[in-house]
């Protein structure tokens, strides 16, 4: 036994050094393929930037900056717009030719003032889907009666990707702790988040209602609320009748905040919410809401947000661009097909990490002394924050989505009128179904494939399987429709990402928590344009009304420089 047990030990020391030489040979090539990058100056803040950012209506002018976004995704660009609207000069590098064209558009829309946790259920409900037998020893193999004996593999992994990416592995490691043994201060973060949420809705909601801004019907804006379906066996249910947050006020002692998997019995993990909402039964689910009397399988109970609301990401993304380019007062430039690929950097005055360039497939982006760099890039924020020797907990969490138009829909149908198709938001089980303007869109499934955005063919049918469940009546169009993919940037620990690196003097981040970063994207906006003026998070706290310090990146975005090294060989970035 000893002697096998030797052979084996030296069987991994080889395989590991062998990876490793592989690893450090990639590498190497990776920095060569960087000094080969074009060095011209593809964009530079002038004296003119500054000026035409002095020339507005605010007084402050000592708290102009200059800030460069990466990321033109919803988060990044909101966060351009309401740095543009205090009077920053602002430029924005997309790597797509259009913004808001990945995970902002496969985005459900949904603008519940709630959040997912990351909790025990959350691991085990993923642990049954991506290991069936584990229901066996996990519960839920069939004996609930409904659909539930039937289960929708919600989520997917892609085993060789994900096992063979030693990030994800890293990753994966937070994620479990998390679940089983969370920090001292989760609960804690979790509260300040459903607070910040609540204020990021609210600032949002508020632009919808607006009569004089057309938002509302540029991103198909749906006051509606939500509907939230279940085919148990008829019995008590526990969904509760919930208290809003009073209008102005953050205070979560001011709401009945729901934390357990029990309290939504729809979704594979806890939520935390703040929406009111009411039981209802039979008859009254497809009174509120008639499309759903298709089904072959009527529900037997729902939970009815009925003060909840969606829009469309993608649509809202491309009208605050199209704003920031008409508005003369606001200064945004936006660098489409640029990719930052590599990062200059040094050690500055204050003994921390400077950045002094940013270098693109396009040419170099110069850092000016003042200027700040703001890494708003989705599930891409760990190959950017790689390039700093930076690791940023966050994976991405592959969405799949379809849109159907409801006029072509009732154009070919003559035996459907629009009490047919769904007006509000319906999900089912993990079904996300939402009512954006003439737009249907359906979303469903997480996957685990690495940073790939195609489908994977066997998921996406059971995705279309599953949606023509839901809406029978809309088969032939979602036969038919597309299939867009886009990344969640899912943080390890369920919670948001934003505030200054503080081993850097001009480097910021905004990412996640994950399937609802699109809702918080006006609020984290807004923090970030306060954190560019010069506020610290002590003094965005109390004059926002939630601790700014929960989503700080202090202590989850590492200084790791053997270990990015290796992911980048890994990704080959």
């Amino acid at each position: 036994m000893a002697t096998i047990l030797s052979k084996a030990g030296k069987a991994l020391a080889l395989g590991g050094a062998g990876l490793g030489t592989a690893a450090a040979y990639r590498y190497q090539n990776l920095k060569k393929e960087e000094s080969l990058l074009p060095t011209n100056e593809l964009w530079k803040f002038s004296d003119d930037n500054l000026r035409k950012s002095n020339d507005t209506t605010n007084s402050n002018k000592k708290n102009k900056k200059q800030l460069i976004v990466v990321g033109g995704g919803v988060v990044g660009v909101t966060a351009a717009y309401k740095a543009a609207l205090k009077g920053h000069s602002v430029v924005l590098l997309e790597p797509r030719s259009e913004p808001g064209k990945e995970c902002s558009a496969c985005a459900a829309g949904g603008m519940q003032r709630s959040n997912p946790v990351v909790d025990m259920s959350t691991w085990v409900a993923v642990t049954k889907c991506i290991a069936p037998v584990s229901r066996y020893v996990l519960g839920g193999d069939g004996g609930g009666g409904g659909r539930d004996s039937e289960p929708y593999n919600f989520f997917h992994i892609d085993w060789w990707s994900t096992l063979t990416d030693p990030f994800f592995l890293r990753w994966v490691m937070t994620f479990t702790r998390t679940s089983f043994v969370p920090p001292p201060d989760q609960a804690d973060k979790q509260r300040e988040m459903l607070s910040f949420t609540n204020y990021a809705i609210r600032d949002m909601v508020t632009m919808m209602n607006d009569r004089r801004d057309p938002m509302a019907k540029k991103s198909g804006y749906n006051p509606n609320g939500s509907l939230s379906l279940s085919y148990d066996a008829p019995g008590p249910v526990p969904v509760a009748e919930e208290k809003a947050t009073p209008t102005g006020t953050n205070s979560t002692t001011t709401a009945t905040i729901a934390t357990s998997a029990a309290a939504v019995p729809n979704h594979p993990s806890g939520r935390s919410t703040y929406e009111p909402s009411k039981q209802i039964k039979g008859d009254e689910i497809t009174h509120n809401e008639p499309s759903i009397l298709h089904q072959k399988q009527q529900p037997t109970v729902a939970k009815f947000e009925y003060e909840s609301s969606a829009a469309s990401s993608e649509r809202f993304t491309e009208e605050l661009a199209d704003r920031c380019l008409r508005d003369p007062k606001l200064d945004v430039t936006f660098l489409y097909d640029t990719r930052v690929k590599a990062v200059n950097f040094h050690i500055g005055n204050s003994n921390k990490t400077k950045i002094t360039q940013l270098r693109t497939n396009r040419g170099v982006v110069d850092v000016p002394d003042d200027a700040q760099v703001l890494v708003a890039a989705g599930s891409w924020t760990p190959h950017v924050m790689a390039l700093m020797d930076l690791y940023a907990p966050v994976y991405p969490l592959k969405g799949y989505a379809m849109s159907i138009s409801a006029k072509d829909v009732l154009a070919a149908k003559k035996d459907l009128r629009p009490r047919d198709l769904p007006t509000r938001i319906v999900s089912d089980k993990y079904m996300f179904t939402s009512r954006l303007g003439d737009e249907i869109r359906i979303t469903s499934i997480g996957e685990f494939s690495g940073w790939s955005t195609s489908p994977t063919p066997k998921v996406d049918e059971e995705f279309r399987h599953e949606a023509i469940r839901q809406f029978p009546q809309l088969e032939p169009f979602i036969k038919e429709a597309k299939t867009k993919c886009g990344h969640r940037p899912y943080v390890s620990d369920g919670i948001l990402l934003l505030g200054r690196i503080h081993s850097f003097e001009n480097l910021l981040v905004s990412c996640g928590p994950g399937s609802n970063g699109w809702k918080l994207a006006m609020g984290s906006g807004e923090i970030a344009e306060r954190l560019v003026a010069g506020q610290t998070e002590d003094d965005i706290s109390k004059e926002l009304g939630f601790d700014a310090h929960a989503f700080s990146p202090a202590g989850r975005v590492l200084h790791a420089p053997t270990l990015t090294r290796l992911y980048r060989a890994r990704w080959n970035v």
